[in-house]
């Protein structure tokens, strides 16, 4: 049979009890030591407020002097302690590109104080000199002559005139005499005695109605043009024969 954890008779447990209160009272009155022996009386209803004491006034020269702070630096200044706190590298490399900025400036103004002079030179308006009039002292009433320096004529280029195409006259086209052409030919042939038509164009028969043989191996024979008397046309004009199968020669066709 288990008889359970041991535990120790009353006496002894209640003076363990007694012996950690003792030590725990002790600790408490050490850390009020001020409380113990001046213990301070409980306050009454009604206290009047404290204020506090002021300051006495403040003497010169009781702080002594501010420290010294130095002045701000200026932009260059700073630009300076900032290029002394570069490497060597960089301070070689802003160097040089400092150098070509500036070169490449002075050649900026330079062209640029060039061309002005090129174009104050085409573009150089000529100045007439004129006189100046006489002013009359009022001391002494004495007209005196004012000389002016006459500028130097820069000669300008003349244009030279061009000559003005001079128009041309139209020809106007010779009116063709008016004739009586016999059947509307443009050849002005009629029946009015002129020239006798020994060799008529080869489109004659377009506007005449000629014979079957109008146009003959031998022709042209010396024969001329001629109207038969059934109104065809026939070439063998002053020959034997002619219009022998037509009637007869009715009369000849002339040109002019």
């Amino acid at each position: 049979m288990n008889p359970g954890p041991f535990q120790p008779p009353p006496r002894k447990r209640q003076g363990r009890i007694n012996h950690v209160q003792q030590r725990i009272n002790q600790r408490q009155q050490q850390a009020r030591p001020s409380q113990r022996s001046n213990p301070q009386p409980p306050p009454p209803y009604y206290q009047p407020p404290r204020y506090p004491v002021p300051p006495p006034p403040m003497q010169p020269g009781q702080f002594g002097s501010p420290p010294y702070q130095p002045p701000p630096l200026l932009p260059h200044q700073r630009l300076g302690a900032w290029f002394g706190r570069q490497s060597r590298n960089v301070k070689i490399t802003i160097g040089c590109g400092t150098l070509i900025a500036i070169l490449v400036l002075c050649s900026c103004f330079a062209s640029a104080g060039a061309f002005p002079s090129l174009s104050n030179g085409a573009n150089q308006v000529t100045v007439t000199p004129t006189d100046t009039p006489t002013v009359q002292s009022a001391v002494n009433f004495s007209s005196t002559a004012t000389t002016t320096l006459a500028p130097t004529l820069v000669p300008t280029a003349t244009p030279t005139p061009k000559p003005t195409p001079t128009p041309k006259p139209t020809p106007k086209p010779t009116p063709k005499p008016s004739c009586n052409a016999v059947n509307g030919n443009p050849w002005c042939f009629n029946f009015v005695p002129g020239n006798l038509i020994t060799n008529p164009p080869s489109n004659f028969c377009a506007y005449f109605n000629c014979i079957a043989s109008f146009w003959e191996p031998d022709d042209p024979d010396g024969g001329h043009v001629v109207e038969c008397s059934d109104g065809t046309y026939s070439q063998s004009g002053g020959e034997r024969g002619a219009c022998s199968r037509h009637g007869g020669v009715l009369r000849a066709l002339y040109s002019h």
